[in-house]
């Protein structure tokens, strides 16, 4: 009897990126996270209004998984909310186009929807015109 092969892909993880809004009014967007172990348990939040046209960086979040752990996991983007006047839209992981870890991802806010955006399908100069944005 042949033995079975388990198959095994790398995890759809978030960690970090930009998001931009690409309306013309200011919104309110919440950027939730959650352990790598759980990405249902959303265990913390940051909040950010974006004005129109603007970008924000989305850091980088660590946690310890037990008190004696003398190692930091990474936390894991699990869901994205933008407060648009009277009503609110998502986007949730596993995020369009992620088939790997990443740590610098893309999400561009439109008046109804977030959109999830590989940054390795923008051209050089786009992506480093958002670099030196998010650093001034």
């Amino acid at each position: 009897m042949p033995a079975s092969r388990a198959l095994c892909a790398a995890p759809r993880h978030v960690y970090a990126g930009t998001i931009s809004n690409k309306t013309n009014k200011s919104l309110k967007c919440t950027i939730h996270y959650a352990t790598s172990t759980s990405s249902t348990n959303i265990n913390e939040s940051m909040s950010v209004t974006l004005d129109a046209g603007g970008r924000a960086c989305i850091p980088e979040r660590e946690y310890q998984p037990t008190p004696e752990a003398t190692f930091t996991c990474r936390k894991v983007v699990s869901r994205i909310e933008v407060h648009n006047d009277d009503k609110t839209y998502t986007l949730e992981q596993p995020f369009n186009g992620v088939t790997c870890p990443v740590t610098e991802w893309i999400f561009d806010i439109h008046d109804d929807h977030v959109a999830s955006v590989n940054p390795n399908t923008l051209p050089q100069q786009q992506i480093q015109k958002i670099l030196s944005e998010l650093n001034d």
